[in-house]
């Protein structure tokens, strides 16, 4: 008896170890991970754009998106720039940062410029928009690169020391007749031979064309009507020229310092600037007709 119960004790372990041994190393395993494919990798991670909402171009604007503060790193290495349309300012920026020669506007609405071109002595060419209404104070100031410029037609008033110390302008050209005021030292230390006001202008104010050495020649249009003190006292200033229908015209007697007994001044015969001699308080050294 005992016997036979030993036997079937054995005969449960053998059986008990045949069903453990059954099951296959597969399906003990723990199952690896699958990895993601690459469409799952690319939007894990999505791509940021480089392009800001305030940069056009090679310019940065303020928040305002109309208000230039600078340039982009490729925009400081450009010898031309065009300031986009959208711009009606300047502010914290100045063109002397960068390596500009030439700037442009793409478009021709009045823009606040204030001083942004001034002490650039990179500057060679700068086209202006038609329809700027105002030089400002300082605008050009010591750019000693600058050989011309055209002052828009629509520009008012060119203001207090906007070209002083161009010492290469050799050439200003009036593109239209709605400027009324030369501001103090708005030409001064210039290198023009020749400045011809176009009709327009009413007032040439103190030290206008003051130190410019190489000018011969001063014309005034018609509607002139105030030459103040020492608007120019160059050593080469030889001539005035009066348009015919000049009137009421006061010429301080420090207008042109030292150089006024040897200016010669060309009058029409029979105008009010013929008539009225006496009233110029100046004594020129000679009066021509043209």
């Amino acid at each position: 008896m005992k016997k036979i119960i030993a036997l079937l004790l054995a005969l449960a372990v053998v059986f008990s170890f045949a069903a453990c041994g059954g099951q296959s190393a597969s399906d003990t395993s723990v199952p690896e991970k699958p990895e993601p494919s690459s469409e799952q990798e690319s939007s894990a991670e999505p791509e940021t754009s480089s392009t800001s909402d305030n940069v056009s171009g090679y310019f940065v604007f303020d928040d305002d998106g109309t208000t230039v503060t600078g340039l982009t790193e490729e925009g400081m290495k450009q010898k031309v720039l065009v300031v986009p349309a959208q711009a009606q300012a300047f502010f914290g920026f100045s063109f002397d940062e960068c390596e500009a020669e030439e700037v442009s506007f793409e478009a021709d609405h009045d823009i606040d410029i204030g001083a942004v071109f001034s002490a650039d002595s990179n500057l060679k060419k700068v086209t202006l928009p038609a329809e700027l209404s105002v030089i400002p104070d300082s605008a050009f100031t010591l750019c000693d690169g600058l050989e011309s410029i055209v002052i828009p037609a629509g520009v008012t008033r060119i203001e207090d020391w906007a070209f002083d110390y161009c010492e290469n302008l050799k050439e200003v050209t009036f593109a239209g007749t709605s400027c009324e005021v030369i501001g103090e030292y708005a030409f001064s230390n210039c290198a023009f031979e020749e400045i011809v006001l176009p009709e327009g202008v009413k007032t040439v104010e103190e030290s206008a064309f003051n130190f410019c050495e190489q000018l011969v020649s001063i014309s005034f249009p018609s509607t002139i009507e105030t030459i103040a003190g020492h608007v120019c006292n160059g050593d080469s200033l030889s001539e005035l020229h009066f348009a015919a229908g000049a009137e009421n015209v006061t010429i301080d007697p420090f207008a042109f310092m030292t150089r006024t007994s040897e200016i010669t001044v060309y009058i029409a015969k029979d105008s009010w600037m013929d008539l009225n001699r006496d009233s110029w308080y100046v004594n020129f050294g000679a009066v021509e007709y043209e």
